[in-house]
């Protein structure tokens, strides 16, 4: 069933059906991460020298030129579903936390064999969803992001984790953000109820 971490690549993705609610795991084009650079980081990295000790907080203005949009162009929905149901608080509020997606090539700077074998924990491996791509990815936790929910609508779902997948990203988020792993039996009885796609 598994390729290590992760199921094999082949039982990693379910169909999409367009009437399916949105879910977490999954993938979105047009979405992305952002990080924000203090303004006295860039100074220091333009400049070359050291950052001050303690710089000081920087104005609002500041913060919006020194923006750095991050990924391919796809993110991966990360929070327990009720966060964004459709029927419940995704109605009434406009957030979505996403992480960004990328290539898994040679200039991603993580070994893809690690990745793939879980060994690298703020990675979610995620093997081509693309028929003519034999290019892997993987979403980076480390630039998790909110942006708004108008980013991701079923119409830009482009791929869907299979019940495996979502076991297997539930753990890497559980591993990453707590630091302590799943009993994957026991969660998929406990929340086997809670939405009609886990």
């Amino acid at each position: 069933m598994t390729d290590g971490f992760y199921p094999k690549a082949a039982r990693y993705f379910a169909r999409i059906d367009p009437d399916r609610p949105i879910f977490q795991g999954d993938i979105f084009a047009g979405a992305f991460g952002a990080f924000w650079r203090h303004p006295a980081a860039v100074q220091a990295a333009l400049s070359g020298t050291p950052l001050p000790a303690d710089p000081e907080y920087p104005s609002l203005t500041d913060l919006e030129s020194n923006v750095l949009v991050k990924g391919a162009g796809y993110g991966m929905l990360l929070p327990q579903p009720c966060e964004y149901s459709e029927d419940e608080k995704g109605s009434t509020h406009p957030f979505r936390i996403v992480a960004p997606i990328f290539p898994l090539d040679r200039n991603a700077g993580v070994d893809h064999a690690r990745v793939r074998a879980g060994e690298v924990g703020h990675t979610v491996w995620i093997p081509t969803w693309r028929a003519s791509g034999p290019q892997d990815y993987f979403a980076d936790l480390r630039l998790t992001t909110s942006i708004d929910a108008a980013f991701l609508r079923r119409t830009t779902r482009v791929a869907a984790l299979s019940r495996p997948g979502w076991l297997a990203l539930a753990d890497r988020l559980s591993r990453y953000f707590t630091g302590c792993a799943i009993d994957a039996t026991a969660f998929a009885m406990q929340q086997g109820g809670l939405h009609p796609d886990s």
